[in-house]
């Protein structure tokens, strides 16, 4: 595997990320529906407030097991409920 890297050609924002829209609706529509789930018991509503904990605590797992910020992180899984919560937790590891 080769990596290649080229300067930036704009300038990144110092405040704001991805991750302030998961906060932002965790405090302004705690209790909304943002995803349906697929359990063995059919679907399942998950509400923006328990989405943000759930994301919180799998980051937290994630810097317990030494992902700092700037560590390269690898997700395959299919497109479901789980890529997106360990994507965001991700994220806000660093």
């Amino acid at each position: 595997m080769r990596e290649f890297s080229t300067p930036l050609t704009i300038e990144v924002p110092a405040t704001g990320n991805l991750t302030d829209d998961v906060v932002t609706n965790a405090r302004e529509a705690r209790d909304q529906v943002g995803f349906s789930r697929r359990t063995e018991q059919g679907w399942e509503d998950v509400d923006y407030g328990r989405f943000h904990a759930e994301v919180c605590s799998v980051a937290k797992g994630l810097m317990a097991a030494g992902v700092e910020a700037g560590d390269r992180v690898a997700l395959i899984c299919k497109t479901r409920y789980e890529w997106t919560l360990l994507d965001y937790a991700i994220w806000f590891a660093g």
